[in-house]
Parts: C-alpha cells; structure tokens; sequence
C-alpha cells in the first residue's frame, strides 16, 4: 500500500484496480520495528483492586495448607478441572469465586461475563494501546504513512497478553480466543495489520459468548477476512473461490461436510461483490457491496436454489444455509469439546452439542452449558498446555506483574504460537501431537520468565507469600498450591524441594523455583 488513488469507476475496470490495491502483499513481521514498538508502546497498568483482590485470594488460600485443600477430595479435583478449562489458568481467586458459588453458579456467572467487574481493566488497556480503538483509516493515517507496520501489531498482541492473563472474564477471553482461531487470519499477510484490529473487535470479542451465526455474518463482512481469503478480488466473469471453500471446509460444515466443488463454485458466485472500500476517505478498509460486480444469475447451493436477481442477499442466504446445517452443528459440536473436554470426544456427546445448537439457533452459551455438565466433566480428559495457555497461565498462577510483554512475545515466537500468526487459515491445532515435539522452548521459558529484579525483569512476582526464609519442605508447599492446588506428583516436588535445599536461602533462589513449578508436567498439562 505504497499510494493511495480514488477510484470511483465501477465495472471490471475498478474491480481490477481494487484487486491491485488490495492484492496479495505479505507484510511480514520485522524483528526490529516490532522491537521499537515494544519501547515506545505504554505498558497498561494493572487496576490496583485487582491486584489487592489477588494478593487476599492467595493470602486465604495458602492458610489452609495443603491438607485443607486436599480435605475434599474428588469434589475439588473436579472444580479445579472446571476451572482450568473456562479459564487461562487456576488461581486462588477463581477457587474462592468456586467455593463461594458452586460449579454451576461459578460457570453461569463467567458465562454473563459483563456482569464480572473487571476493575476498569479494558478501559486501562484501551488507554494505553490506542490503536485497539482506530478504524482502518485512522491506523493508515498515522502508522501507514510513517511507514510503522510494527505498532499496531505490538499494540494488538499486548492487549492479547494482558487480557488473557488478568481479565476476571475468564471463560470469555478463553472464548475469544477460541474464535480467534476458528476464523483465523494471519496478521503478518497483506493488510492485515490495518484491518486485524478491527476483525479483532468485531467478531470474536464481540461475539465470543453470543450467536454463532451473528458471528459468521460478521466474519463474512470483516474486511481482513474478505481479503485474507481474496474475495475482495471475487467479481462476475473472474470468480475467486478462495473465501467460498474456507467458509464451508473451515468455518461451517468441515471437510466432510457433503459439499462438492460445484456448491464451492455457486457459493464464490454468491459472494461476488463483496468486497473494501479503497476510498481515500474514512470508509477505507471498511466492507462495501459493489452491485455491479455481482453475479445476479440464479445459483444451487447445498440443493437450495437460489433466484436470479438476489444481489447482495445471495451471499447471506448462503449464510443463512450454512450456518442452520445440521453439518456445521456436529462440525462445531466437535470443535468445541475438544477446546473444553479433551481431544476425543464420543460421536454421543458430540451429537449433544449439535442438538443443543441446533435447538438454540446457534446459542454459544447453551452449547458451554451443554459441554459444561458437571457430569460430562467428571469424564474429561487432560490436555496438554498450548504454549499460549502455558505463558498465561504461568503468569497467572503467582499474579505475575508484567513489565516487558516483548519477552513473554519472543517466547510465543519461539514457542511457534504467537496471536494472529499462524499463515494457513485454519487456526493453530489443537492437539497434543502437534504441540508435545516443542519441548525445549517450552523449557526455556519456564526457566526464565521469573529471571531478575525490579525493571529488569519480565515479570515482577509477589513473594510476599514466598519467604525465602522458609524451609524447602514449606516452600515447596507453597509452590505447589499456588501452581497446582497441591497436585505435584512426588517426583516434582522432591525435584524442587532439593533445588531449593541444595541453592543459598534468597529471593533468586525462590524465582528459579517458580520456573521449576511451571516446567513440572502436572503444570504443563490441565
């Protein structure tokens, strides 16, 4: 996006200037600009009733001892596998919100997330990181004519980071993120970097706990998404069916969906017009139909016939079709159980969250309510730790104060799941086979992210509750509540326990215990 012209023509002649415009052009990521990003963006400050809230949640936590905790036996177990599903990571706060209601008043209340106080959290990270806020053409105004690709982008994956780790609406940020996934767009192609922010707002987080079919709406008009997936280019006599096979292979019916490669024709022939504004105006980068770069001819979709004439309305009856299919219900049923219950779902139970799907009009909280049952947990399975569910978590566990989101990023780079940077457009997996070979990573950052003392360090840890004056038995204790809720097999806690006996009594001596926790396979895992 080197020049910006007005074009006002219509016909072939605008849609191939259009193309052009908004062609594919891979950004990339730059090392070095995102590097001096990471010094000139605001670091949000953490609303001090949260922190005050967190250090008294694990102030009566730890009183108890591990034996209090253990006391209640496979009742805890189970809410801690609840909480650790619906959240980024179990905390004293969470048990205590737990205790206070039950299992089930503890999921309906993260599932009305706006009803949770999050302390003036969004309001803090929205004042800090303004591009958050910017339309397309306020982020091309002041980041693409000074030639910054690098700061909305930092700015994005800060807030990401942030919200994931401290926000109370736990179950929501895990959602979002969920959704993030399933309509994945790689912020380092084309344009994303102007348009992800708005994608961002308007879909996933503005839908996460909502309908899915408002959701796929959104999707389908989200201009990163329409160029993403090149259907900004999809125009009568040159039909691009790029968008249209995504949306059924990925994001509605699956691969076995029953869809054949003439539904991927009429379905791109349904889309022509779809496209982004290129005005050099506050419009730009926003979604806009051109009528004369439409197919108006009749289509079949899925068997359904669709009249001559329809205009922009083909493509949401195709919307309308696919996300009412029966197909899209089992294919996102199974989805869903294995983000919340575990890698293998039975066909039964997955059948049950297409049902409720089905019943609800595509109610994503009746689905978690469904996926959810106390009773369906009870038989759920473990699951290994995305490194990002690992980073949080980590973070989480001790109420880690961050200081340099750019190290926490370096490691999701290294750790191979950074947010918004996964190139196919299939979302990063979910599975143990894909994430189990990248061990060492996954090491070198539990062993470093509690490194250092005061600024220079990536992450401030409270040790009020870690008094390295303790002995190795009850400081281990303490480690092992506060990253597991006292869960550490024997072989971990005699591997921390004799760190601890055998390194000079001090604050660095604790830190490195606290990397030890988080590189324990009972924290690894959840």
């Amino acid at each position: 996006m080197q020049t910006l012209k007005r074009r006002s023509q219509v016909g072939h002649d605008a849609a191939v200037a259009r193309s052009s415009f908004f062609g594919p052009r891979r950004s990339g990521l730059d090392p070095a600009g995102l590097e001096r990003a990471s010094r000139k963006v605001r670091l949000p400050q953490i609303p001090a009733s949260l922190k005050g809230a967190q250090r008294r949640a694990v102030a009566a936590g730890l009183e108890g001892g591990p034996q209090a905790r253990n006391a209640r036996g496979n009742a805890a177990n189970l809410e801690h596998r609840l909480i650790e599903r619906a959240t980024f990571g179990w905390t004293f706060a969470e048990q205590q919100t737990m205790d206070a209601l039950g299992p089930e008043g503890y999921l309906e209340r993260q599932l009305d997330a706006g009803s949770i106080d999050d302390g003036g959290l969004e309001q803090v990270i929205l004042d800090a990181l303004p591009t958050l806020s910017m339309s397309p053409y306020e982020l091309y105004l002041n980041y693409e004519l000074t030639d910054d690709q690098a700061t909305p982008i930092y700015e994005l994956w800060t807030a990401t980071l942030f919200r994931a780790v401290y926000n109370p609406r736990q179950l929501y940020e895990r959602m979002a993120h969920f959704w993030s996934d399933h309509f994945s767009i790689d912020i380092a192609s084309d344009l994303a970097y102007l348009l992800k922010q708005a994608d961002d707002r308007d879909v996933a987080r503005r839908h996460a706990l909502g309908s899915f079919p408002e959701m796929l709406r959104a999707s389908a008009r989200s201009p990163a998404m329409l160029l993403y997936l090149s259907n900004a280019s999809n125009f009568v006599g040159h039909p691009n069916e790029n968008y249209a096979r995504e949306l059924m292979e990925l994001h509605t019916l699956g691969v076995d969906g029953g869809y054949t490669q003439e539904d991927v024709r009429e379905v791109a022939r349904c889309f022509t017009g779809w496209s982004i504004s290129a005005e050099a105006d506050p419009t730009l980068g926003t979604f806009v139909f051109y009528p004369t770069l439409h197919d108006d001819g009749p289509k079949t979709v899925l068997g359904q016939r669709i009249p001559a004439g329809g205009g922009m309305e083909d493509g949401e009856r195709v919307l309308d079709i696919l996300a009412s299919h029966p197909a899209t219900a089992r294919f996102l049923g199974r989805k869903l159980l294995r983000w919340i219950w575990g890698y293998e779902p039975t066909d039964r139970m997955v059948e049950d969250i297409a049902a409720v799907y089905l019943a609800t009009n595509g109610d994503i909280k009746s689905m978690l309510r469904s996926a959810f049952k106390w009773w369906r947990m009870a038989r759920s399975t473990e699951k290994l730790k995305r490194p990002f569910h690992l980073v949080t978590s980590a973070l989480r566990a001790p109420f880690a104060g961050i200081q340099n989101p750019f190290f926490f990023l370096s490691s999701l780079f290294a750790c191979g799941h950074l947010p918004f940077n996964w190139a196919p457009p299939n979302g990063y997996p979910d599975s143990e086979g894909y994430w189990s070979g990248l061990v060492m990573p996954r090491w070198n950052f539990a062993g470093l992210y509690t490194l250092g003392d005061g600024e220079n360090a990536a992450a401030v840890v409270d040790l009020e509750a870690l008094d390295p004056q303790q002995s190795p038995d009850a400081l281990t204790d303490v480690l092992d509540l506060l990253f597991t809720r006292g869960t550490l097999g024997d072989s971990s806690r005699s591997a921390i326990r004799d760190f601890l006996a055998s390194r000079p009594a001090g604050a660095a001596t604790v830190r490195d215990a606290l990397g030890l926790a988080a590189a324990s396979p009972e924290f690894q895992n959840y």
